[in-house]
């Protein structure tokens, strides 16, 4: 039960880091570096008061020191994902424990978070310091997930595991194939879940020939693809999706007020909608002309009125 437990708090700081790549996807999308390389413009010597002020400092902006902000939440989300998969940062054995894990999901939560993709930030940065509170309640609990149970004992640089698991590895009924796992990464990553597909296919194979030193790799390239495909995915597809909402063009709301009319019954187009309201035609509202135009046409009209009045 407890290490279900801290499973689950790991699975947790794991969809944390997940959705903190999406997010570091979306803002170097909207902040990506720019490949602007001047030479012409630019010379072997420092020119008169430019004290050194380089023709390519755009250039030394986007790809040197200053540009690490944009890149903060993409680092950050990668070196959470890689904690955990593939056994990279196992060999330097973090985290332990839930403390060093906690402290790792408040700096992601304060530093590659808040201020990155508005609400998206937020609240993925309070999801992570949440996580981060798990995390120390785990350890003073004890609880402790699969990967700190085994490199915990090991040296900084071991991380086989002991021959009991070994052993027990290599029997033919723990080799599992993980069908399901990878015919499901297939539809998140194409590529690398028919990878998964044909790992699977290997352990079943090779378990029938009794080679169980091969299927025992097959199944792990199996489960290692089918991960690397959901994770590639949920995060290719979390990025699209964002970046495609976001580029959408503003919804156009039609004005039910095309026909608006002042006090003298002409079209002053006053709602600000935009529209032709005074009907002549020439696509604007009214302007000058078309007041003195409009002011003729209503004396005009009062003046074979009156005419017609006094005629009669």
């Amino acid at each position: 039960m407890k290490k279900a437990l801290g499973n689950a708090i790991g699975f947790l700081g794991r969809m944390s880091s997940q959705f903190t790549l999406i997010i570091g996807v979306v803002y170097l999308y909207y902040h990506h570096p720019k490949l602007n390389l001047k030479y012409e413009s630019c010379s072997f010597e420092d020119e008169p008061g430019a004290k050194w002020v380089d023709c390519n400092q755009e250039w030394a902006s986007n790809f040197g020191l200053p540009a690490l902000p944009n890149m903060t939440t993409l680092f950050v989300g990668l070196f959470g994902i890689f904690m955990y998969r593939p056994v990279l940062l196992q060999v330097q054995g973090f985290p332990k424990n839930f403390v060093q894990y906690g402290i790792f999901l408040f700096v992601q939560g304060f530093f590659a978070n808040f201020g990155y993709c508005g609400k998206l930030g937020v609240v993925n940065g309070f999801f992570s310091i949440f996580v981060a509170v798990l995390a120390f309640i785990a350890q003073v609990t004890g609880l402790e997930a699969d990967r700190m149970l085994k490199i915990k004992g090991h040296k900084v640089v071991d991380c086989v595991a002991d021959e009991q698991d070994v052993s027990r590895s290599l029997s033919e009924a723990a080799i599992k194939d993980y069908y399901p796992w990878t015919i499901m990464s297939v539809f998140f990553c194409p590529i690398l879940g028919g990878m998964g597909v044909y790992e699977s296919y290997q352990v079943k194979n090779l378990k029938k020939a009794k080679e169980l030193d091969g299927a025992r790799l097959a199944s792990q390239n199996a489960a290692k693809w089918g991960l690397w495909a959901i994770m590639v995915g949920m995060v290719l597809i979390g990025s699209l999706t964002i970046i495609g909402v976001t580029n959408l063009p503003p919804a156009v709301v039609a004005s039910a007020d095309d026909d608006d009319e002042d006090q003298y019954g002409y079209g002053d187009d006053d709602d600000g909608d935009g529209d032709d309201a005074d009907g002549d035609g020439d696509g604007d509202a009214d302007d000058a002309a078309d007041t003195e135009r409009r002011l003729r046409e209503f004396l005009g009209a009062k003046t074979v009125m009156a005419a017609d009045v006094f005629g009669q």
